[in-house]
């Protein structure tokens, strides 16, 4: 029996010492989640704007100093707002039916903590359809997107094969 009643107070001290685990998050978390809310919809409002070739209304989703890393080799070199619109609508010369599917955006972290940071990160499985060989076209992207407090995007940094899909929607039919 005392070793019975020994066991159960030393078991009973070792859940009294055990640190109870963070249920809650904090108010930064909570903000942080309600800005990747606030943000996602305007990254499914630009994907929205570019697949309609309503690159007006795209162009007031960024900041006027966003910072674009392109997906395409040689593309290093920060874009400005300037050139990824122009980038945008150098798809639409060579792309009709440009179509966001399959869109799973989730929260951008911070680098360090690991948590939420208001950003939104995008995978997207677009298809569209080459205007000069008619080509069906599928390819995935993802989109790492900042925010300011605005909700404007003032830094996109894109992953996709632009060479294949330039590719793809100029080689002549076989």
């Amino acid at each position: 029996m005392k070793k019975i009643a020994l066991f159960l107070i030393i078991t009973l001290s070792l859940f009294a010492c055990t640190p109870k685990q963070n249920e809650t998050s904090s108010s930064a978390d909570d903000a942080a989640m309600a800005d990747f809310k606030e943000n996602s919809k305007t990254v499914l409002e630009g994907f929205e704007n570019f697949s309609k070739n309503d690159l007006n209304a795209f162009s007031a989703q960024l900041s006027d100093s966003v910072k674009v890393h392109g997906p395409a080799y040689g593309e290093e070199a920060l874009a400005s707002k300037t050139i990824q619109i122009q980038r945008l609508a150098g798809f639409h010369k060579l792309l009709t039916n440009i179509k966001a599917n399959d869109i799973k955006l989730l929260p951008g972290v911070d680098e360090l903590t690991f948590k939420p940071d208001g950003g939104v990160r995008a995978y997207v499985r677009w298809t569209d359809d080459a205007i000069a060989n008619g080509a069906k076209i599928e390819h995935k992207f993802y989109g790492v997107y900042q925010f300011n407090k605005d909700h404007k995007i003032v830094d996109i940094d894109e992953y996709f094969d632009v060479n294949g899909l330039i590719k793809a929607a100029t080689e002549p039919k076989k």
